[in-house]
């Protein structure tokens, strides 16, 4: 580009540089349907953006997402002075669509040369979501497939990335991008986007489809090949440690998703190691899911020292997330407002069904998360009218089932349940008809029941507040200790101790009254 100052030199006529582009890409907006409100609107960001591109000499022939993303963040002096009296960045002012149209304008006019696989890439996603719509998927969860997937092809598209180069760094290049994406007609672009486990979740099935297309390497080990790689882990908490399967499960999902940045040799993990990966793991997730990942590396490193695989006291490189026995009140909801949840279940859907089963189980035996997750058929003792749970560190225990909570269960069995040879009770409702993933579910259920009900909570409206409230009616209604930690099935007096906490009648048997006439200081 010439300099805008050699233009209108002294004797010349004044004129605007940028014209010619400008019209051409006006009459590009006019074409493709835009009103003329948004096309007098975009004028101004575009000519700002061509300004740009001329005062740092970037060529228009090498305009992608990179250069957008400088132009959007840069500080602004561009002339005339008027472009930088606004506040706010150039993202928040609004500059993300016509930028992006105007990149779309110079690729499709050919200005800006392109890879030229947008096309063949979301034929792929066509055929991909065509596959899930087959297998069952609802048309809430395909929503979130295609927004997703299609995200991620208009991202390889803007930063010239072709689909055969795509790794693992390049998916974690994605995941942690500060999005700026936008493509008229596809994807219009999510400030808020962090990569979250449901976007891994949809990378995932979706890599594997294009991987069986033979366009890729297989970025993900199959569910098979980790649980092989960590089989001796697993053998070794369960034997050693006595946790549940719901415990191993969730131990060795954590670590599965670390041993690709950890690497295949434990040999070589040192603290700096292992401190990076944590770290560049926990920036975008929740405080439960840091304790989560910490624990799980932790006694993992403390496995792999057991055996001499790698250098002992590693695990003490880890933080450890800070936690102050019995320091927190339990969260609780009134009885009436427990059974109000379970009253809003529509009983005329096989969701409906289910969910009130959950339900009945949480509020009648006050159970946890994954013992209804983990419940299987052959654990209903219909004859005795008893269900046998197995708790923490595999304590089995045999609960009597109440009448409500068996009719409603049998309702879903009989119902609702998909015909499906699979050992667990409570399965998803959409294809593919396997049990629920993981206890977040059953306390999504929860979640969903309370906001069906208007139930106002504070803090967690999980599967545990339902555990919380029925525990601390029973104290209320006047139930011993004792009798509240047998149901909890509570191996230690001070874990059912946290309750007495909200007994406001109990508190007040013990209360000392306040010596008179002593001012506090």
């Amino acid at each position: 580009m010439t300099s805008t100052q050699e233009r209108n030199a002294p004797g010349k006529p004044i004129r605007d540089p940028f014209q010619s582009i400008i019209s051409a890409y006006v009459a590009y907006l006019e074409h493709a349907g835009l009103s003329g409100w948004s096309i007098a609107a975009y004028r101004g960001p575009v000519r700002h953006f061509l300004i740009w591109l001329e005062r740092t000499g970037t060529a228009i022939d090498t305009v992608d997402g990179r250069v957008m993303q400088q132009f959007l963040g840069h500080d602004c002096t561009c002339p005339p002075p008027s472009m930088n009296k606004a506040s706010g960045s150039l993202h928040a002012r609004g500059y993300v669509a016509p930028i992006s149209w105007c990149i779309r304008f110079l690729e499709e006019t050919g200005r800006t040369p392109v890879l030229g696989e947008l096309d063949d890439n979301l034929v792929l996603l066509e055929a991909f979501m065509e596959g899930l719509a087959g297998e069952g998927y609802s048309p809430f969860t395909l929503d979130g497939f295609r927004s997703g997937c299609g995200h991620f092809i208009v991202w390889l598209h803007q930063f010239r990335i072709s689909i055969r180069a795509v790794d693992r760094d390049v998916l974690e290049r994605f995941l942690g991008h500060d999005c700026t994406c936008f493509l008229p007609g596809v994807f219009r672009g999510r400030s808020d986007f962090k990569g979250t486990a449901k976007s891994h979740a949809e990378l995932k099935k979706f890599t594997a489809f294009l991987s069986g297309r033979g366009l890729m390497p297989d970025l993900f080990p199959s569910a098979q090949t980790a649980d092989e790689g960590l089989e001796a882990f697993r053998s070794w908490l369960r034997q050693h440690r006595g946790l549940s399967e719901n415990s191993i499960r969730r131990y060795a999902g954590s670590v599965s998703g670390l041993l690709p940045d950890l690497g295949a040799d434990p040999a070589r993990y040192d603290a700096a190691l292992v401190r990076d990966v944590l770290l560049r793991r926990l920036r975008a997730v929740s405080r439960a899911e840091v304790k989560r990942m910490t624990t799980s590396l932790r006694m993992y490193l403390r496995f792999l020292a057991a055996h001499g695989h790698c250098p002992p006291g590693l695990a003490g490189a880890i933080p450890t997330v800070p936690e102050w026995r019995l320091a927190a009140l339990p969260r609780y909801v009134p009885l009436e407002d427990v059974e109000r949840a379970i009253a809003s279940c529509d009983t005329a859907t096989r969701q409906g069904l289910r969910d009130r089963a959950i339900l009945l189980l949480l509020a009648r035996l006050a159970l946890r998360a994954g013992d209804v997750l983990n419940l299987r058929l052959t654990d209903i003792d219909w004859d005795n009218a008893q269900v046998r749970v197995c708790g923490k560190s595999r304590r089995e225990t045999a609960l009597p089932l109440p009448q409500d909570a068996g009719d409603a269960l049998l309702d879903y069995l009989r119902r609702a349940r998909p015909r499906v040879d699979e050992e667990r009770v409570f399965l998803r409702v959409h294809a593919p008809h396997r049990p629920l993933s993981d206890s977040s579910r059953i306390s999504a259920v929860v979640r969903r029941a309370l906001d069906r009900a208007g139930v106002v909570t504070t803090g967690s409206r999980g599967a545990h507040l339902i555990r919380h409230s029925v525990a601390t009616g029973l104290l209320r209604s006047g139930a011993t200790p004792e009798v509240v930690g047998a149901l909890l099935r509570h191996r230690s007096p001070e874990s059912t101790a946290l309750y007495a906490k909200v007994d406001a009648s109990m508190l007040r048997q013990v209360a000392q009254p306040w010596i008179g006439g002593v001012p506090c200081r």
